[in-house]
């Protein structure tokens, strides 16, 4: 011990007489509960981070999952919002302007607009190269060669990842003295 102990009346007090190497042996506790400390707050402090870690990654995992099942359900919506504007196309010109048609497209674009505040948006396929990230080749035709030259069905995308590629029609070349299209070797 560095100091001596003395017993009285269930009180404990110290004797203020200290030996020649006490302050030796005190410098030497203090160093080594320094260390400890030290050791403790690195411990601590490298918990809090994981745990921040573990937290914000956990976070991440939530809003992907939820993002996930936001798009699985816009992706079931899709063929209603196909069969609108096919139905809104079709329409014969003198119907157009009657109010329960005004209405519909009036509905059409609500429904549209809705989906696109959650984070859905329309892919522009025709005039662009041909990208199987984005596109569903269907056919091709006589034009420029690997460009979307019409869209059969619209893709989309939700928050930037496609969650349904666009049928296109590609253009592919012809060669003029066969009229068959010429074949890129590979």
């Amino acid at each position: 011990m560095t100091r001596k102990k003395k017993q009285s009346n269930d009180e404990t007090k110290y004797d203020s007489t200290l030996q020649p190497g006490d302050i030796d042996n005190l410098r030497k506790e203090l160093d080594k509960e320094k260390e400890k400390a030290k050791s403790y707050l690195a411990n601590w402090q490298r918990s809090q981070a994981d745990f921040a870690n573990y937290k914000k990654h956990a976070a991440e995992e939530k809003g992907e999952i939820v993002d996930f099942a936001i798009s699985a359900f816009i992706l079931t919506l899709l063929p209603v919002v196909d069969d609108m504007e096919k139905a809104l196309i079709s329409l014969p010109p003198e119907l157009e302007n009657l109010n329960w048609v005004e209405g519909i497209k009036l509905i059409h674009t609500n429904f549209k607009d809705s989906l696109q505040k959650r984070g859905l948006s329309e892919m522009n396929a025709v005039g662009t190269p041909f990208d199987p990230h984005f596109h569903n080749a269907v056919m091709q035709q006589e034009g420029q060669e690997g460009i979307v030259l019409e869209e059969i069905q619209k893709g989309y995308k939700f928050k930037n990842r496609v969650i349904r590629p666009s049928m296109v029609i590609v253009g592919e070349e012809k060669t003029k003295e066969t009229g068959e299209a010429t074949q890129k070797e590979e």
